[in-house]
């Protein structure tokens, strides 16, 4: 009686592939063994049967869910709820613009504002120092004497 070895090559429900090994007994001169070869052979066939079957049955599932997915997908993509958000983010988008705008012209007129400001305060500041200069000065001082002086001279001339 002679031994033997065959390999096949199977992919399984879960897709992976796998290496089926079977010890088949080659025929000799006996009945006995004839009859043990035909029961593993039908017992092989079986077995390969059956994977076919839960492999059949594992490719038509995904194909279901492949088929439910893409019609989920095209019932979304043609859902008007769909084309209204996108229009209010269009319009959101829009919005956000003009408003980036006016902020941009509002901070450049602030801008402009504020070098204004620190030149007016700088002229005050200026004018202030001058006129403290003004107001220590001898001759200021003579001035404001000499107006209050002629100032009451002159007063009492209108009253006479």
């Amino acid at each position: 009686m002679q031994h033997g070895l065959s390999v096949a090559r199977h992919i399984d429900a879960k897709g992976s592939d796998a290496i089926l090994f079977s010890r088949i007994t080659l025929m000799s001169d006996d009945g006995v063994d004839r009859d043990q070869l035909i029961k593993e052979l039908l017992a092989e066939s079986f077995a390969l049967r059956t994977k076919s079957e839960h492999l059949s049955q594992y490719v038509e599932t995904k194909i279901a869910e492949l088929v439910k997915t893409k019609r989920e997908l095209d019932s979304i993509k043609n859902n008007d709820e769909i084309g209204q958000l996108r229009a209010g983010i269009e319009t959101a988008n829009q919005q956000r613009n003009e408003l980036q705008a006016k902020l941009d012209a509002l901070v450049g007129e602030h801008e402009h504002l504020e070098e204004v400001h620190v030149q007016m305060t700088s002229q005050r500041d200026r004018l202030r120092e001058r006129m403290a200069q003004v107001d220590a000065s001898p001759e200021y001082r003579l001035a404001k004497r000499l107006k209050r002086i002629f100032g009451a001279i002159f007063k009492d001339d209108t009253t006479k």
